[in-house]
Order: C-alpha cells, then sequence, then structure tokens
C-alpha cells in the first residue's frame, strides 16, 4: 500500500519510486504467478459483490444531480458489470504469456544468433474518468503484461474504485507480490496529475482513457509517452447495395445500444441512389428510439426530421447521446472522402453487399477498426477476444486499435554470439 505522505510532491515521489521498483520485480514474476494473482481477483469480485456495490452507491449518491445521463451510466456498477469484471480478469489469466515470445530469430552471417523477444513496458500511469470497472481492467492487462501501474480514476468514483484496488491489493499479497505492482491515487488533486505526468525517469507509458478534454490536457503536459484517442467519432455508410433490414439492425445497435461510449455511431452516411422509403425506413427506426438528426441543407431535404447541423466542421462531432449527423453521398468513394475529412480514426462500418464496395472501404479508410455489414460496437477488446482493453488507440504507433495485453507489451534485440568482435 502507497506509505503516508505529507505533501503533493512527497506523494508524487512514492507513487512513481514505487511503481519503478515493482516493474523491475515483474520483469522476472513468472507466468503461473501472475496468472493465479488473476484468477484469486475473479473469484474476490464474486464473493466481495455485495461491498462492490455498496462503495458504488455511494459515488452514484454523491454524483446524483452532477453528471449526465451518460456519465451516470459509466459510473453505475450492477451485477452483471461486475459479472463481466470477474469473467475478464479470469479470461486474461488464462492468456498464453505475453512476455518473453520470440517474435523473431535469424542467424547473422556473422554466427550471431539475433532474436527479437516481447518484455513488458514498464511502469504505466493509466488515468480514466468515471468507469470504476476500468480500475480492473487496466489493473489485470497491465499486471500480465508484467507493468506495474499506477491507476488514477475520476474522484467521482474513488470509493468504487479503493474497493476494487483494494481486492487487487489482497490478491496480490495472497501470492506473495507487492502491492506496490498496483497503485491507485487517492488524492484528487489535479496538481497531482501534472506531477506524475513528469516523472519520466521512472514511469515508461501514460494510458489516458476519457473525454477529449482529459485527453488533450494529458498530452500538453506529458513529458512520457502517450497512447491515446481524443474522441469517438464513428461513421456507419449504407450503400446502395445494401440490404435494408441488416442496415437498419445495425444502424440501431451502432447509435441506441448504449449512447456513451466511443465507438456507438456519431453520423450516418447514406448513398443517395437508396429508395426514398428505404431511408426512411432506416430513418424511422432512429427516430421511433428518441434520436435527433442532423444534416446539411442537402440532408434535410431528403427528410423533414433532419435538423440543421450549421457549419460542415459539425459534422466532426461526438454527441455521446442520442443524437446522430446525417449525410448522403454519390458513392463510397465519396463516403470515404467524408470519413477521411471528419473521423476521428476510431471505427468506421459498411454495410453493402457489393463486395467491390466492401473492398474500397476497408483499403480506403483510415481507421483503427473497419467493420464490413456490423456494428461498430463491436470495437472493443472483450468482442476481440483480448479479454478487457486498457483503451482505444488511435495513434499509428506502438499499438492501434482495442489494446489488449500483448500491446502493453514492448521488444528487445538478443544477441547470442561466440567471442565475435566488429571489424
Amino acid at each position: 500500500m502507497t506509505q503516508k505522505y505529507s505533501n503533493l510532491d512527497e506523494y508524487t515521489e512514492i507513487l512513481a519510486k514505487n511503481a519503478k521498483n515493482a516493474s523491475k520485480d515483474l520483469r522476472t514474476l513468472n507466468a503461473d504467478k501472475r496468472s493465479a494473482v488473476l484468477s484469486l481477483v475473479a473469484k474476490m469480485l464474486r464473493e466481495q459483490k455485495e461491498a462492490i456495490l455498496a462503495a458504488n452507491k455511494i459515488d452514484l449518491e454523491a454524483a446524483a444531480g452532477k453528471l449526465d445521463d451518460s456519465k451516470m451510466d459509466r459510473l453505475t456498477l450492477n451485477d452483471a458489470r461486475i459479472e463481466a469484471m470477474a469473467k475478464g480478469a479470469e479470461e486474461i489469466a488464462a492468456f498464453a504469456d505475453p512476455l518473453n515470445r520470440v517474435l523473431e530469430s535469424r542467424e547473422l552471417k556473422n554466427g550471431i544468433k539475433i532474436s527479437r523477444v516481447a518484455v513488458p513496458i514498464g511502469a504505466v500511469f493509466f488515468i480514466f474518468e468515471s468507469r470504476p470497472n476500468v480500475t480492473i481492467d487496466g489493473a489485470c492487462l497491465c499486471f500480465k503484461a508484467g507493468n506495474a501501474v499506477i491507476l488514477r480514476g475520476g474522484k467521482e468514483s474513488l470509493n468504487s474504485a479503493k474497493c476494487l484496488a483494494g481486492i487487487f491489493h489482497e490478491a496480490l499479497a495472497a501470492n506473495g507480490v507487492s502491492e506496490n505492482a498496483v497503485q491507485l491515487v487517492t488524492e484528487t488533486s489535479h496538481d497531482l496529475v501534472g506531477k506524475l505526468l513528469q516523472r519520466n525517469d521512472c514511469l515508461d507509458l501514460v494510458i489516458p482513457r476519457g473525454g477529449e478534454r482529459l485527453i488533450r490536457a494529458v498530452v500538453e503536459q506529458s513529458k512520457i509517452p502517450v497512447i491515446k484517442h481524443f474522441n469517438g467519432i464513428c461513421h456507419v455508410y449504407v450503400d446502395k447495395s445494401a440490404d435494408i433490414e441488416k442496415a437498419t439492425n445495425i444502424l440501431i445497435n451502432a447509435k441506441t445500444q448504449r449512447t456513451g461510449v466511443c465507438n456507438a455511431m456519431e453520423c450516418v452516411i447514406f448513398d443517395r441512389h437508396l429508395a426514398a422509403n428505404d431511408v426512411k425506413k432506416m430513418l424511422d427506426a432512429l427516430v421511433e428510439r428518441g434520436v435527433e438528426l442532423y444534416g446539411n441543407k442537402d440532408a434535410q431535404s431528403h427528410d423533414s426530421r433532419i435538423a440543421d447541423i450549421g457549419e460542415d466542421s459539425n459534422y466532426h462531432h461526438e454527441y455521446l447521446a442520442l443524437k446522430a449527423s446525417v449525410k448522403f453521398v454519390d458513392n463510397v468513394a465519396e463516403a470515404c472522402d467524408h470519413i477521411e475529412q471528419n473521423s476521428s480514426r476510431h471505427t468506421e462500418a459498411v454495410v453493402a453487399e457489393d463486395a467491390t464496395v466492401q473492398d474500397y472501404f476497408v483499403a480506403n479508410v483510415d481507421s483503427s477498426s473497419v467493420m464490413v455489414n456490423a456494428s461498430t460496437r463491436f470495437a472493443d477488446g472483450g468482442e476481440y477476444g483480448l479479454g478487457a482493453e486498457v483503451g482505444i488507440s488511435t495513434d499509428k504507433l506502438h499499438a492501434r486499435g482495442p489494446m489488449g495485453v500483448e500491446s502493453l507489451c514492448s521488444y528487445k534485440w538478443i544477441l547470442r554470439g561466440n567471442g565475435q568482435v566488429r571489424g
């Protein structure tokens, strides 16, 4: 557990040094031990469900009237979400060891045998907002990949996070592993975050998971490399070759199944060659479920329920609510151009039966996940078989898309010789 401290500078020093020292021990902690910790975490989450719900109730009561519906939804824990955390921990425990994998090997002309081997990143600073379940997801993934982690959640979820981190600490202690492998920041001051972001002497990576404002603030302050995605402006393009029933179901799911998440659809793009009745059917399905529609003058000419979106730049907008932008285009090429201009490079989907259209979309859309005849809501670590995720990266260096255990590894080169020297 974190030691007592008298001021923020001292607390920063303790957190950073603890993480660095723990990361050294975790490099060589065997895979069976790491899996045993995670299996115990899963067991204890189920056993301590009532305590978790009680802690979460305190957070929910304190946040009532202060957070909007989407943020309250993120803050809420229930039986199903606790079970999902437990299952995620079990799945991650069962994964093959991501460390010490030989990624490539060969023998050089001079006889030296060279290999590239997966290793932990080291010490990770993981910042998230109001989702307390991320406490467990982040800790499990980082730990499985041999990384120490400092977790800093939003103040609104502090009681829930303390309870969940306490469970992880119990599992670590029961297996003889230092509790500093997973540290929870209990100080809510923003100044502390700024101080930790300067500690590139101890910390190796920052992962912020939250809204665009949080992520931009982290990027601007950090001396440590940051894995990021600023927002999730996800598109669904419905081509003239689309199966309308498939398209309707995909639009409903992508927009309304859960609105306050980064993989929800924010813009639907229609091929203007679709039959007017088919477009109406799809828009009816959204409007009947409470979705407000916004578009330019062209879009408004197709349906009177589409309100004026204003400037074209407003198509680059993440609603995180029952709202969606609507755009009409001539073909898949124009759809891809619109996405290129307005996407956040998170997730895009095409609904089309024409294989040429599918292939064009996949080749030309530059986002971390591209769906063909499937909802954008599948862009998720659990759905990809990663067990869980620490976030979805829209970067192109190191990791991209849902980040599971392998994304939390780096590598090193190992050369084995027999006295060779360079001439």
